[in-house]
């Protein structure tokens, strides 16, 4: 990592009680979230508007879950890439695991979830259950916040709502290992994500890096309970023709403690397509409107290297510049 170790990370405070549109607080901070995006293609949010135990019960469930044995687990199928069960393996060991909750702020999704991963009555499905859609809420709550900021910061507050209105939200508990030698394991390879925002939280154990767009180098994330990264996907990519980059990020794990950390993604029911105010002579129309399930099912279709690149949303619906 070289001196990247004392590279400030772009932090901003979204969890003050003054923070209300149509305020000077509003103002500053809002332009600061663009401008963080803009540059970097992420940021750390500092956001304590949720209980502190919900931290700590929710990375119990990511454990509790993770726990169970492969033929449980694989129960969890979804058609959408990366939306069920994921592994990678290293000379014959497990070594990452991910498990996807899709349509997690809708309480019947999370409690049909349950009921697959433990059938029996000895277990407290209400409980993990209740905790899975309490965090899921309050971090759809902080997604829909840097949403609104982003959309009044570029005059487009009108789609807002609609937009929030056609997110479906996926939550995937994971955890991240070793290699089975001992030796930190460097081969999670960086990658953009396919979602429009993803938000990253974890527990205590060091490893994610984040590149920054305008500045080409690598940020070590420093972990906290009250910071969440929030990371431009590939589909506001799209949406902003071409102002936000994806954010290129990947796990560095040099911890003999396990990394157990939780993705909360953004995803568009419908069409995806970049508002008319976002061209102009310096922005000419980069993407064709696109269907956000349609790019999930183009990613089915790559080899590993090219999935991980944003160049393949280029691919499905760029338009060539002449």
């Amino acid at each position: 990592m070289g001196g990247n170790e004392t590279r400030e990370l772009p932090i901003i405070n979204l969890s003050d009680k003054n923070l209300k549109q149509n305020t000077e607080l509003w103002n500053s901070t809002r332009d600061s979230v663009r401008k963080a995006m803009e540059h970097h293609g992420w940021f750390v949010a500092e956001y304590n508007n949720f209980p502190t135990e919900l931290h700590q019960s929710i990375l119990e469930a990511a454990k509790e879950l993770l726990d169970l044995p492969p033929e449980i687990k694989i129960k969890n199928e979804n058609h959408k890439a990366r939306h069920g069960y994921i592994t990678m393996i290293s000379e014959g060991q497990l070594v990452h695991e991910g498990i996807g909750i899709d349509q997690v702020n809708d309480v019947q999704q999370c409690r049909r979830f349950t009921r697959l991963m433990w059938s029996d009555d000895h277990h407290d499905n209400d409980r993990f259950c209740e905790t899975v859609h309490a965090y899921a809420t309050m971090q759809a709550e902080l997604e829909q916040l840097v949403i609104r900021m982003l959309f009044e910061s570029y005059n487009v507050e009108k789609h807002a709502e609609k937009y929030i209105g056609g997110t479906r939200y996926l939550l995937r508990l994971m955890n991240y290992k070793r290699l089975p030698n001992g030796e930190p394991n460097k081969k999670f390879i960086s990658h953009t994500d396919k979602s429009f925002i993803s938000i990253l939280h974890q527990n205590h154990i060091t490893g994610l890096m984040l590149k920054s767009e305008k500045e080409d180098v690598w940020y070590p994330f420093t972990p906290s309970p009250t910071r969440f990264v929030v990371i431009a996907g590939d589909a506001i990519m799209a949406w902003s023709n071409d102002r936000i980059k994806a954010c290129y990020h990947k796990v560095e794990m040099e911890s003999v403690e396990m990394r157990y950390s939780l993705g909360f993604f953004s995803f568009q029911k419908g069409m995806i397509s970049t508002p008319e105010e976002m061209v102009d002579k310096d922005h000419p129309l980069a993407y064709k409107p696109f269907h956000h399930d349609g790019l999930l099912e183009y990613y089915e279709t790559l080899g590993a290297h090219l999935k991980a690149h944003r160049t393949m949303t280029k691919a499905f619906c760029g338009i060539p510049q002449t």
